[in-house]
């Protein structure tokens, strides 16, 4: 089986389950909006938003060190570094986090009236105090196994069993409680599972690939702790920076606005960052493939690696910006007509991912080449910008002057990464194939979906999203049928 098969059937398989998760996590946001409105849901997502911040800067950027660390290892022969590799980056986080945990738990009312939280709110933050450190951890462990090429226990896990759990946990709480702090303890719940069946399952993935147990000098640890920290320190500021910027816009705007603005925004950055599935499993399978070819000096296979990826996410991310675009007002409706104000904010986002993606995994090509701080830096300039920005233009033009904010950050980032990538590795995506990946969603759905609105702007929601379907089904026909056509210029253009 050639590489570009093999890389599209991992993908498809790790894109599955991301399908599945964004599904599941879209159903939470809509059980918790509409099940306890606006402001409850701007409430629901300022304290999970501060844990998903926390959980990054406890990671310490260990979850990507594994990934090339151990992908790196088993490349080059040396197995016998993966058991002190990954104690170097387990037990760091597991430090961290409890100091950080134990913190928040004395600090807790103090943090509270910083946040304007009541009495519950207070109890909620305990909550997620001790789930801290089993949230950091699953990203950590599942990375190792990623590094091993378990990308199934990736998907098992992140994308299976915490979202499904989640679901229950949170559908249960709405209904019977009706609470935003009752959400968030059902929404934080699993993690403390999630990590501990992540934990066995790497330990068993070691003792496959290991079973000697051999031993490692001193000396050679510490060249590894230092190797393995010089990468991911770095990284886990950019992480940090990564959460914050997927956050911070909502912050600001329940800061400048109040919650039930904060709800409606939240609202539409969940759809966009929906849009993101895609690109996530191309990360997952991709970043220990371009490990490899980088520390074997493979720059062929790499760019070639490069260049496939770039296509999958064209063909596959746009008709999902193009769709949520066009249906912006039908979809928002589902959450309650209060969030469709959030209509044309949507939209902004929604051209400001597409146009993202069409770099290509650009980020996953600065990590994998160990090129973790200019990433680094890359996040600090968006974030910078995220925040001036927002400050200046949510006072002026409301949640829409905050998505125009993430805009102008994303196109920045955008543009920094490509420069670097090409500069370090010369990996480019040249014009003639971006158009070639483009046609079928420009054609077929941002045709079809324009003249489906067209002919049914005075039909109902349902009939409406029933044609937005139908339009996405005809694509993913024709592009199935395409694909198979394996010596055409679309075939050849990711295979």
């Amino acid at each position: 089986m050639s590489s570009g098969m093999r890389l599209g059937r991992e993908s498809l398989l790790t894109f599955g389950g991301i399908v599945v998760n964004a599904g599941l996590a879209f159903v939470v946001t809509w059980m918790v909006g509409r099940g306890l409105g606006a402001t409850a849901t701007g409430e629901f997502f300022q304290l999970t938003s501060w844990f998903m911040i926390a959980t990054s800067v406890v990671g310490l950027g260990a979850d990507t060190g594994l990934v090339r660390s151990l992908s790196r290892q088993r490349a080059l022969g040396d197995e016998r570094y993966l058991r002190p590799t990954v104690r170097v980056a387990v037990l760091p986080v597991i430090g961290f986090g409890a100091v950080v945990s134990l913190a928040v738990l004395l600090a807790a009312p103090l943090l509270g009236d910083w946040l304007g939280l009541d009495a519950a709110g207070v109890d909620t933050l305990r909550i997620l105090a001790i789930a801290l450190v089993p949230g950091a951890l699953i990203g950590v462990l599942l990375g190792g196994s990623r590094g091993l090429g378990h990308i199934a226990t990736y998907t098992v896990v992140q994308n299976l069993f915490i979202p499904i759990a989640r679901l229950a946990a949170v559908a249960a709480v709405v209904i019977w409680i009706g609470t935003a702090w009752a959400a968030v303890w059902g929404w934080a719940l699993p993690l403390v599972f999630a990590a501990a069946i992540a934990g066995i399952a790497l330990w068993r993935q070691i003792t496959a690939v290991d079973p000697q147990r051999q031993v490692v000098g001193r000396e050679e640890t510490k060249e590894q702790r230092r190797a393995f920290w010089a990468f991911s320190l770095p990284r886990g500021g950019a992480v940090v920076l990564e959460r914050a910027l997927d956050w911070a816009d909502v912050l600001l705007v329940i800061a400048l606005l109040g919650p039930a603005a904060g709800g409606v925004y939240g609202v539409v950055t969940r759809i966009v960052q929906a849009g993101s599935m895609l690109e996530a499993a191309m990360r997952i399978v991709m970043g220990p493939r371009l490990s490899a070819a980088v520390a074997q000096g493979k720059h062929d296979e790499a760019h070639s690696l490069f260049q496939r990826v770039t296509n999958l996410l064209i063909i596959s991310s746009w008709p999902f910006y193009i769709a949520i675009a066009v249906f912006a007002h039908d979809l928002l409706g589902l959450f309650g007509p209060e969030f469709q104000s959030g209509t044309f904010a949507l939209v902004i986002l929604a051209v400001a991912m597409g146009l993202r993606n069409t770099g290509g995994a650009l980020q996953t090509v600065l990590l994998m080449a160990g090129h973790s701080m200019s990433q680094l830096r890359n996040k600090a300039v968006q974030l910078v910008i995220l925040i001036v920005m927002t400050i200046v233009l949510v006072p002026v033009w409301g949640i829409n002057g905050a998505a125009v904010a993430y805009a102008l950050g994303v196109l920045v980032d955008t543009l920094l990464a490509g420069f670097q990538v090409y500069r370090s590795l010369r990996f480019r995506t040249g014009i003639r194939e971006i158009v070639v990946a483009a046609v079928l969603p420009l054609v077929i759905v941002l045709g079809g979906t324009l003249i489906v609105s067209y002919v049914l702007q005075d039909a109902s929601t349902f009939w409406r999203l029933a044609g937005l379907f139908g339009v996405l089904a005809v694509y993913g026909a024709v592009l199935l049928y395409t694909l198979r056509r394996r010596g055409g210029p679309f075939g050849k253009a990711i295979g």
